[in-house]
């Protein structure tokens, strides 16, 4: 349960591909927010810039996965992420106050920022705006989904392993918190069965990498 939460409250603020704009179903109500404003819950986008701004360096544990093979990267390596203010941000909440809406998607102060992405072996050199959510003022996150043909790095499966599948998204996930940085990367394929109105089309998500003090289903923690 506690990792459908987690993707459910990730998707509120998904910046749906390369473009960084946040999913309209989430929250229905967004009011404009300065930067530097207090927002309702007591803190401001500067206080998650605080936190989240600037350049993030740390080890990628590249994991191994069971039915694909993948590169250029594996074992462990090293990549940076930087995150820069465009300067604008807004307090997100929703008319609908039932109890489980406000749970998957609590009121936040959601930040435009651009993000960078380098990984030292070059499976990913990245450029794209995303959307920083924090609902308190110790943490903030950003959840990414990159189009898997836009990507600039040179992160790619084998053909051979995909046999005719192929890799529709990277999605990236981000937590920052006063001295952590942590997170995870994961794939998503895609296999279309069939031909027009009698075609498929089915999707398997595939745990890429983490970092951190990030966790993933059936491990402790990132390195176990």
């Amino acid at each position: 349960m506690a990792a459908l939460l987690g993707a459910l409250l990730s998707s509120c603020a998904d910046t749906g591909g390369q473009t960084g704009e946040e999913q309209g179903s989430c929250w229905s109500r967004m009011t404009p927010l300065a930067v530097a404003e207090p927002s309702p819950l007591g803190f401001s986008a500067q206080d998650s810039l605080d936190l989240a701004a600037g350049e993030h360096a740390a080890t990628l544990h590249w994991l191994t996965t069971t039915n694909y093979n993948y590169g250029p990267e594996s074992g462990d390596s090293q990549f940076t992420v930087t995150i820069t203010s465009l300067g604008s941000a807004r307090f997100a909440t929703q008319d609908n106050q039932a109890a489980l809406d406000d749970l998957l998607c609590r009121p936040s102060v959601l930040t435009d920022v651009t993000v960078e992405f380098d990984s030292a072996g070059g499976a990913f050199h990245e450029r794209f705006r995303g959307v920083l959510m924090a609902s308190n003022a110790d943490s903030a996150t950003l959840s990414a989904t990159l189009l898997g043909t836009h990507l600039a790095g040179s992160f790619a499966f084998d053909p051979a392993t995909l046999a005719g599948r192929a890799l529709a998204q990277i999605t990236l996930n981000l937590h920052f918190s006063a001295g952590s940085f942590s997170g995870a990367i994961s794939a998503g394929i895609q296999e279309t069965q069939g031909s027009g109105t009698n075609s498929s089309v089915s999707f398997e998500n595939v745990p890429l990498s983490c970092f951190g003090d990030a966790t993933l289903p059936g491990q402790a923690k990132c390195t176990d």
